[in-house]
């Protein structure tokens, strides 16, 4: 009995603790304003709405942060400016979006620019060598349908992006390792129709967020929260996220997972 009340204030004290850290509406419109932000960085603003998502993540000054796919760090940036210099961002890139994106996170990291920021270039999110329950919040910003992403049309020819698609179950057991127990796993992308598969993800870009769900339940993973910031009912979802008459305006689920 006395070991379970150890335990029970332990988890009340951090707890505590933590939510004196949590950044409130002035602070996360401080991070969004910072004079070091890059600025092209805001013109994404508007249909990002970051501010809503750093409140959805509860995050808070000194948090460790995984940032799964960062691409070029648009994200990976904010929450380098929200955890502060007792905090740490950790930015993964598998070799595909390494491609797409390795060029403007190198230069958006150059001279130690975001010092608390660490980098995993070209690592699989199933190799990242990282302490088990270190890591208060693992983030996938629309990226989640690039785990299935093996080929594209361009030119009129077929474009082999990925050998194969990539083993969710491997990369995100390795995730949820390295979650600490109250740790929560934030995954947003765009809405793709039911029963799509996984085809949406190499003609669309988008995925059907049932998918999302299953995967990660089957996993150990539960939803726990839903925010609809990026909700659009006139979004078309039968066309891909780059056409230019939807673009940044995609109908997108943002979703939060706790470990069970």
């Amino acid at each position: 009995m006395a070991r379970y009340l150890v335990l029970f204030l332990c988890f009340s004290i951090s707890g505590f603790a933590k939510s004196q850290l949590l950044l409130n509406k002035s602070d996360i419109q401080a991070v969004l304003s910072h004079p070091k932000r890059w600025n092209h960085d805001h013109k994404d603003d508007a249909n990002r709405r970051p501010g809503k998502i750093l409140a959805f993540m509860r995050i808070a000054k000194g948090d460790r942060v995984l940032d799964i796919y960062a691409g070029g760090g648009w994200y990976s940036e904010l929450f380098s400016m929200a955890v502060g210099v007792n905090g740490k961002v950790f930015a993964q890139n598998d070799q595909l979006t390494w491609r797409f994106g390795g060029h403007e996170l190198s230069k958006r990291t150059e001279s130690n620019r975001l010092s608390n920021l660490v980098r995993l270039d070209q690592v699989s999110i199933a190799d990242i060598d990282l302490p088990g329950q270190s890591i208060d919040i693992a983030f996938m910003g629309i990226n989640y349908h690039d785990l299935f992403f093996t080929d594209r049309i361009r030119n009129g020819k077929k474009e082999i992006m990925r050998n194969s698609i990539v083993d969710y179950r491997k990369s995100f057991l390795n995730v949820k390792r390295l979650l600490k127990d109250d740790g929560v796993l934030i995954i947003t992308d765009h809405y793709a129709s039911a029963g799509s598969g996984y085809e949406a993800a190499n003609k669309l870009h988008r995925i059907d967020p049932n998918i999302v769900k299953y995967q990660l339940n089957q996993l150990g993973f539960v939803l726990a929260e839903e925010a609809f910031y990026l909700r659009n009912p006139d979004d078309d979802l039968s066309k891909l996220v780059f056409s230019e008459d939807i673009r940044g305006r995609t109908d997108r689920f943002i979703y939060k997972f706790i470990k069970k």
